[in-house]
């Protein structure tokens, strides 16, 4: 509800026609304020888990190249920056492996440990080791740790028991 306000001294403000103590109407505003800011912050929330990348841009001797998301078999955390993993080649993109993860759609890329995320479209075979970490194989047969703490969201993603 919009409201003026209007200074009337130094410890009261007219709203609405009525004389209100100051410290009152301002600690009204500031909620407000703070239920507007959380009601927008969860509404982009939700709004950019809904749009995710499906091309990335890489630099490569100087030029910017567009690496499309599917083309990605698997992605490493390399320190403060991932090494993209498609067919023969690897491109080095600067940005944190969580940066990265955010913006791909974990329907089709997995985390499968610290510093590592795979396409669930290369994965070939899992090979169980012992306390419930596994050995991932791709089909250009990469072999990638899939480590116990990430094992329910494959098991989340395809619905079966391991």
């Amino acid at each position: 509800m919009p409201f003026s306000l209007q200074r009337q001294s130094s410890h009261r403000a007219m709203i609405g026609g009525q004389s209100q103590p100051i410290i009152e109407n301002h600690n009204q505003e500031l909620h407000f304020c703070k239920c507007s800011f959380e009601n927008m912050l969860a509404h982009q929330t939700s709004a950019q888990r809904l749009s995710y990348v499906n091309k990335m841009l890489v630099k490569l001797k100087g030029r910017l190249i567009i690496v499309q998301t599917l083309d990605i078999d698997w992605i490493e955390a390399w320190g403060d920056y991932v090494r993209l993993h498609c067919k023969e080649k690897t491109h080095i993109v600067r940005q944190k492996v969580n940066q990265i993860e955010a913006r791909l759609d974990q329907k089709q890329f997995l985390r499968i440990g610290r510093s590592a995320i795979v396409n669930v479209d290369r994965i070939k075979e899992l090979e169980p080791l012992h306390h419930g970490d596994y050995i991932v194989s791709l089909y250009d047969n990469t072999l990638l740790n899939l480590s116990r703490n990430y094992r329910d969201r494959l098991i989340a993603l395809f619905d079966t028991h391991l």
